[in-house]
Order: structure tokens, then sequence, then C-alpha cells
């Protein structure tokens, strides 16, 4: 007996992926300015970061400074594609300086909404960034017995991956359980991590 197959994806989990335009033409700028932060703050934070250096959390919203104004350019072009033009977006972000040998533990970001990443400085193999599935304990056995067609075809899996790309920018459900494979360059991994509160939505 045939019959006529079809899948549908329901209960999706969105990861919002895309490039900065011009972004080479700033990248120096944010290099010393990820610099010229640590060297006021040398201590910085310890959270999910070992090894690496992380600044202390900083609202976004003045225009003025140039890694804020990347910031609020990039997010406010972001919600224009796919959130409702009332809701508002409260913004706090935090400079990571990985050195090589540094990575971060899993974690999520559970006083948020909305989390993500732009990648100002990436040299080869210094650690991608690597989400599990929010299911996959419950999910094991099914995926291991599908195709890897299949699995491919739905990215039904139990981690997915993004490799750092300078001037690319990763926003993802805060919920979401992530970690930063370990730098095995010989240079710094450059990025900056925010959070965003989603307000007046209905």
């Amino acid at each position: 007996m045939d019959f006529d197959y079809k899948t549908k994806i329901i209960f999706p989990v969105p990861i919002h992926h895309f490039d900065v335009n011009g972004f080479d033409e700033i990248q120096d700028k944010l290099i010393d300015y990820a610099y010229k932060t640590k060297k006021k703050d040398p201590v910085g934070n310890i959270i999910s970061n070992q090894g690496g250096w992380q600044s202390k959390s900083f609202n976004i919203g003045n225009e003025s400074d140039p890694l804020h104004k990347i910031l609020i350019d990039c997010i406010g072009n972001f919600s224009k594609h796919v959130v409702k033009g009332d809701v508002n977006f409260i913004v706090d972000a935090w400079i990571n300086i990985s050195k090589p040998k540094s990575y971060n533990r899993k974690h999520d970001h559970p006083t948020s909404d909305l989390s993500g990443v732009l990648w100002i400085k990436c040299p080869k193999e210094c650690g991608d960034i690597v989400f599990e599935s929010p299911v996959s304990y419950q999910t094991h056995a099914e995926v291991e017995s599908y195709t890897e067609e299949f699995i491919n075809s739905i990215n039904y899996h139990h981690g997915f991956y993004f490799t750092p790309t300078e001037g690319t920018i990763v926003i993802f459900p805060s919920h979401l359980k992530h970690f930063v494979q370990e730098n095995r360059s010989n240079e710094d991994r450059i990025s900056v991590s925010f959070n965003i509160r989603l307000t007046n939505y209905k």
C-alpha cells in the first residue's frame, strides 16, 4: 500500500542569524574599544567564562557610543523584520575577550527573553557556540532512530552550532542552553553579548 508522506514542523526554536554590512569599516574601532574597556576594569565579571575576560554589563542606549550605536542599529533592523511595532526592547550588553584556551560553560540567560552575540574578532578555531536542544533528553531515542538525511532536512539534532564569523550576529531565545568551545587559536576572540527584555507585548 502506498501513501503520501508529509512532515509538518511545529514548536520550532527560531535562531536569527544575520551579517552587519560594512563591518570591516568599524571592526578595528570596536577591537580597540574592547581592549580599552578591559584596561579600565581588568578584573571584570566571572559568570560562565572560564579563563576569558568579561566586562560588567551595561545598558544600551547611547547613540554617540560606537558599540551602542551598532547594537541599536542592528537590533532595531532585526525588530522591524519580525517583531510587532509596539513591542519595546530593553537591552543590556557585555564585552567578551576570550584568550587562547578559554571557553564558556553551558548556561542560559534566565532574566531575559532573547539573547545574542556580535562577533568582532574571530581567528580560525577560536571556538564555536553550541546550542543544546531543549528536548534533547526526551527525544534522544527518537532522534537516534531517524536517518541522517531526515535529521538534517529539519535540523532535528541533539545540538546545533555556529562558527563565529566577524560581523555576524546571532539572536536566540534566552532559555536555550548553550556553551562556547575552547579557543584553540593563538589569538583573542572578541565578541559582545547582549540580553533583550521584551515589554509592551500583547
